[in-house]
């Protein structure tokens, strides 16, 4: 006998715990079937919403692949794409390349003016009284002379007074070129005398008593023939200057701040800037010569390479 009493007893064939016996009744049809249908509705509803979800969670997928390709929603909103930005694409790495080298090269000295004017060695352009006195006209501040005539003399006598050649002549000078200008009623003559060193220039222009003479050949007008004219002298360089000027009607000058004391001083000035203007254009070409020579040696080194 079990220890348990008054508990109901099972036997083969009774109903288990816990379950309701079986009833003898006749079932609800119409209660069947509309559970059935509710159950066949909630189940396509099912589906419908499940298949929604899965499109909205595939498409969310797919936009956050884009924004993550397009560089993030400021790159979205700005209308740009990040693939496609040269900058992005050119971006430098983590460790960037190293600058490129070059070997330090450079110039010599490039060559003063003056330089070309002192030495001999250097000065050795032309010296001729149509290259020197180029063009047609001497310009300075707002008087105007025209060019009449022009000489060259080897022997730096003729042109010059007796006393005036034999100092330039003691003094070493090679040539002496001159040129005659007139504007208004007024002509002078400027000569330039090159000589071996600025000191026999120095020299020569201090020993100078006398004065060039004045160029009337060609177009140019007698004038300083009965005396009354405006000299000047001077140097720079390896260069002595001399002017004289006169009345173009070949009347004597008198008097201060005469055109023809005016014109006198416009011819110092002319063969001062003219002098100078020759070793600048000889140290311009000087300094082209170096830097081909230089562009050139590069170039070739590069070929052998």
């Amino acid at each position: 006998m079990s220890s348990w009493q008054g508990g109901p007893q099972w036997s083969p064939g009774d109903p288990q715990w816990g379950q309701q016996p079986p009833t003898t009744s006749a079932p609800d049809w119409d209660q069947l079937a509309a559970e059935a249908d509710q159950r066949r509705k909630r189940k396509r509803l099912l589906v419908i919403g499940g298949g929604a979800a899965a499109t909205l969670a595939i498409g969310a997928a797919v936009a956050f692949g884009i924004v993550r390709e397009s560089g993030g929603d400021d790159d979205v909103a700005g209308g740009r794409n990040a693939t496609s930005d040269p900058a992005a694409a050119d971006s430098p790495s983590d460790s960037p390349s190293p600058e490129p080298s070059f070997e330090e090269t450079s110039l010599p000295p490039l060559p003063k003016p003056r330089e070309f004017i002192t030495d001999a060695d250097k000065d050795i352009a032309p010296f001729s009284a149509e290259s020197f006195f180029a063009g047609e006209t001497m310009e300075i501040d707002d008087r105007e002379y025209t060019r009449r005539a022009v000489a060259d003399s080897d022997s730096c006598v003729d042109g010059a007074t007796v006393a005036l050649g034999e100092v330039l002549s003691e003094h070493g000078c090679s040539r002496l070129v001159r040129a005659t200008f007139t504007g208004g009623s007024v002509a002078v003559t400027v000569g330039v005398a090159q000589f071996p060193t600025e000191t026999d220039a120095q020299a020569a222009k201090e020993a100078a008593a006398s004065h060039i003479t004045a160029l009337t050949s060609g177009d140019a007008p007698a004038f300083c023939e009965r005396g009354g004219c405006r000299t000047t002298k001077n140097q720079v360089g390896r260069y002595a200057y001399f002017t004289i000027a006169g009345n173009s009607d070949n009347t004597p000058d008198r008097g201060d701040g005469t055109p023809a004391q005016q014109a006198a001083r416009d011819g110092n000035q002319h063969a001062h800037a003219r002098i100078v203007q020759r070793g600048e254009n000889q140290a311009s070409e000087s300094a082209d010569a170096i830097i081909r020579e230089r562009n050139s040696g590069g170039a070739g080194e590069e070929a052998e390479d």
